[in-house]
């Protein structure tokens, strides 16, 4: 979603930049397999035992229902081990290649077009240009800025375009396996907009962190964010905002080129009686070559529409040029004059 919702605050009660965030599942089980085998010639067993006693058999899997998640996730022979972490390590690559994984330290240059209806006949059209600057292997920015043009149709309407509230993302990845990643980060929001209708009038905070999980039996990765958002500052004559938000999407790779995510945005108002929101989204994308990207989405409001978070419906669409290299190396960043070194 983009920074045009805060219109609607204009009217009614004040927004916030709906932003695009995405708590995984996290299984970490281990397993093996052996074998042993001895030579008639080396029958003889250790000192203190006799000649003939049998070898320990191999440890076998756990049973029940633990051994098979267990088998399931990370497989049931060395074999299929191997084949499972090597297809998580490509869903992972194929993901941030598309610019998809809200855990991936890539960057992209993106420009988004939406349209959006909602309860009170408001209708938003917005363009958001966003850039995503992977500064070192671990840390990110990330800054989006919305042009939004809003008509309100009914009595005491209005229409207006103009300059939306500026988001800022900071974050870093603080721990990545071929199993699991996470990355925490925070959203700072500036109250940019051109008039009092296309802002928030606050500065707000956003602190959270984001999971990702791969999936090779699904060919997919598990994504979930969590944050929670606050005012911090600005115009007092303004309500303050506080609300939390967790979103999770399941981002189903089905080729080299194509890509589709399913997600669902869960949005709580601690300043209106826990009053609860819930819009689900759905996306298809497509990778052109090593750096385009195409996608169109679409989702609704089910439940919740009456809230200053809530959707009726949406439609989006837009291109991405992905690139993976930091603008600070490995290497650039452990040479620098840090205190302690």
């Amino acid at each position: 979603m983009t920074a045009f919702l805060r219109i609607i605050g204009a009217y009614s009660e004040p927004t916030i930049m709906r932003i695009p965030v995405m708590l995984g599942l996290l299984w970490m089980v281990g397993s093996g397999t052996g074998s042993l085998s001895i030579a008639a010639e080396n029958s003889a067993g250790p000192p203190g035992e006799p000649a003939n006693a049998e070898p320990e058999k191999p440890q076998e899997p756990a049973k029940g229902p633990l051994g098979r998640l267990e088998s399931r996730f990370y497989g049931a022979t060395p074999e299929e081990h191997a084949r499972l972490e090597e297809e998580r390590r490509r869903l992972s690559a194929a993901a941030a290649r598309f610019g998809t994984d809200p855990t991936a330290i890539n960057g992209y240059y993106q420009l988004e077009y939406g349209h959006n209806t909602f309860f009170n006949n408001l209708r938003v059209d917005s363009a958001t240009a966003e850039a995503r600057l992977p500064i070192t292997p671990n840390f990110v920015m990330r800054v989006t800025m919305p042009y939004v043009f809003a008509d309100l149709n009914q009595s005491r309407g209005f229409t207006t375009n103009g300059a939306s509230d500026l988001l800022i993302r900071n974050g870093g990845r603080v721990y990545a396996t071929p199993d699991v990643a996470l990355f925490v980060g925070t959203d700072v929001t500036f109250p940019t907009g051109s008039n009092d209708r296309l802002s928030t009038g606050k500065y707000t905070l956003g602190p959270g962190g984001a999971v990702a999980v791969p999936l090779p039996r699904l060919r997919s990765l598990f994504f979930t964010f969590v944050q929670d958002f606050s005012s911090v500052g600005g115009d007092p004559s303004r309500a303050n905002l506080h609300f939390a938000r967790v979103s999770t999407a399941v981002n189903t790779i089905w080729s080299e080129r194509w890509w589709s995510t399913a997600s669902m945005e869960w949005d709580m108002d601690w300043n209106r009686n826990r009053k609860t929101t819930m819009n689900l989204l759905g996306e298809v994308g497509h990778r052109f070559d090593k750096h385009w990207n195409l996608f169109v989405s679409s989702g609704a409001g089910v439940m919740g529409k009456e809230t200053f978070l809530g959707l009726d419906w949406t439609v989006q669409a837009g291109v991405r040029w992905v690139f993976q290299t930091p603008f600070f190396s490995e290497q650039v960043v452990e040479s620098l004059p840090l205190p302690g070194k």
